[in-house]
């Protein structure tokens, strides 16, 4: 399922939707969600940044520069941003359910990257669910998936 996370993304998206939108504006908010995360705590670890970039490589489309550019561009923004909402809009507007659990996913093992998932990382992600409309079961079974493994 991890090796075709972004396959399911790209498929999650609108056919209808406005051109502006592609899959390089998808990994780009979706790696700026996982900054979110691995900064939660106050402290982007080096194991956090790879598990991110392992995360964006799943699809292929990204050489290890293009994905050290979008992570490096993305903490950037979360450094500056004030409100998360322009990327949940675009992940709501563009993603079926499936890909936006695979996203939470993603996020608990960027979480727990660094061998522990801090309350404030766990509660980013819980914030987040609630922005992507992510039920409270698949939460707590994506987290229990992500530990298991």
């Amino acid at each position: 399922m991890i090796t075709k996370w972004f396959d399911k993304i790209a498929a999650a998206l609108d056919p209808n939707a406005s051109a502006e939108v592609s899959a390089l504006d998808i990994e780009r908010v979706s790696a700026i969600l996982l900054v979110e995360i691995a900064r939660a705590d106050h402290v982007i670890e080096q194991s956090e940044l790879e598990a991110i970039k392992k995360a964006l490589g799943q699809s292929g489309n990204l050489t290890q520069e293009e994905l050290t550019t979008v992570v490096e561009e993305a903490t950037s923004d979360v450094d500056g941003a004030v409100s998360l909402y322009e990327h949940v809009r675009l992940i709501n507007d563009q993603f079926d359910q499936q890909s936006k659990i695979a996203l939470v996913e993603q996020m608990w093992r960027v979480a727990l990257a660094d061998g522990n998932i801090d309350g404030y990382e766990e509660y980013t992600i819980r914030k987040l669910c609630d922005l992507l409309y992510i039920k409270h079961r698949d939460f707590m079974q994506t987290k229990l998936k992500v530990i298991e493994e």
